[in-house]
């Protein structure tokens, strides 16, 4: 009985293990009996001190309200810079740096020259002009893109009027004033490209027709190129076209009775430009220059001759020229054979603005040029005469 009870109870200690066994292998309960429960519970534990060590601790604080009543004093603490120069001017300099970034293209440029219809810029200067008829050819300068001139005749290409006159005789038939402006909207680093416009007809006196339209006006171009730093070549179109369709016919004169307005002549120019640098002479901060002009032209760059042959516009070319040194950048001189004029002349720039005044002596006794204007075309009967103009850029 005792065996048979003994051996119960064993088996069912067995039957029971057993069953616990099997459980253990199919009932999810690995991390109950496993190291990474308390790895994990580790861990829980380590994230919450921190969450608690690094969470921020807020106090109030007590402030003294005396303590930041307290003013604060400043106090002027003069600098001095031994290395300042005696003849240093703080608003002539920054005048002069101002001047400079608004020129940042011809600084740039080093020693390349370039153009403003007849006046040169180098190095960050504007020089006088170095003719008067004929137009350099390097490349127009970004400083500027627009140029007004008024220009006054000494007397009219016309024989009928006398070269010797008072002064009175002067503005009222003797003087012809003609207005020019030229616009260059296109400018790359190689060239330039402009428009011209000229009003011919003189408003002053009884040599005036009175109305715009009968003004002798007209548009051309004006293409620059730089050879190199130095040399210049350029195409230009004077007086081509007149939107009101006035002016006078091509080689050849007017018919007897034919109206003609004021023209200038309608002119193509191939012209090739040089300039030097002297250095500086004279106790000038600028430096001396030396410019050629010279190519060929036609219209009213023809010979007097040939004008007289032929008319005023277009027709055959001849050389044509133009020489001037500037002594710094307020005072050139120059000579010039343009065809119809010929002569010497002076150029100004008196201010320390963008504004030049240049005068032309021509027609004197002698000339073989001008003789349009001489009594029965002889040069014997030639009046030296002087054309004057201004020229303001912006």
């Amino acid at each position: 009985m005792h065996r048979s009870y003994l051996k119960t109870i064993l088996n069912s200690t067995l039957n029971t293990q057993s069953i616990i066994f099997i459980l253990i292998q199919f009932l999810p309960l690995k991390e109950l009996n496993s190291e990474e429960l308390e790895e994990n519970k580790l861990n829980i534990k380590f994230i919450q001190n921190l969450n608690i060590t690094n969470s921020p601790k807020w106090e109030k604080l007590e402030i003294n309200e005396k303590k930041y009543q307290q003013k604060i004093i400043w106090d002027k603490i003069e600098i001095k810079n031994d290395f300042i120069r005696e003849d240093y001017n703080p608003n002539k300099d920054s005048n002069k740096l101002l001047e400079r970034s608004r020129n940042y293209e011809d600084l740039t440029l080093g020693n390349k020259f370039r153009s403003v219809s007849r006046n040169l810029i180098y190095k960050g200067n504007l020089y006088p002009e170095m003719s008067f008829w004929i137009p350099s050819s390097f490349k127009h300068s970004k400083r500027f893109t627009y140029t007004v001139t008024g220009q006054l005749l000494g007397n009219p290409t016309n024989r009928s009027h006398k070269d010797d006159c008072n002064w009175d005789e002067f503005w009222k038939s003797c003087a012809d004033s003609q207005f020019f402006f030229e616009a260059t909207p296109v400018n790359t680093k190689y060239f330039s490209l402009g428009l011209n416009y000229s009003q011919q007809e003189s408003f002053l006196g009884n040599r005036a027709d009175g109305t715009w339209r009968d003004a002798g006006q007209a548009i051309g171009f004006q293409l620059k190129t730089n050879l190199n730093s130095s040399q210049g070549f350029s195409i230009i179109g004077n007086n081509l076209y007149n939107p009101y369709g006035k002016g006078g016919p091509n080689n050849k004169h007017p018919k007897p009775g034919e109206t003609v307005q004021a023209d200038l002549g309608r002119s193509y120019l191939f012209l090739y430009s040089k300039a030097w640098d002297l250095g500086k002479h004279f106790n000038s901060n600028s430096h001396s220059l030396m410019n050629l002009n010279a190519g060929f032209g036609n219209g009213r760059y023809k010979s007097a001759k040939e004008i007289e042959t032929n008319w005023i516009n277009l027709g055959k070319y001849e050389p044509i020229f133009s020489f001037g040194i500037a002594l710094n950048k307020k005072f050139s001189i120059f000579t010039e054979y343009a065809g119809q004029y010929a002569g010497v002349g002076i150029s100004l720039r008196p201010v320390n603005l963008p504004l030049t005044a240049t005068f032309m002596l021509r027609d004197f006794q002698g000339s073989n040029q001008g003789i349009i204007n001489c009594k029965n075309g002889d040069p014997e009967n030639c009046r030296a005469t002087i054309d004057t103009r201004l020229v303001f850029h912006f």
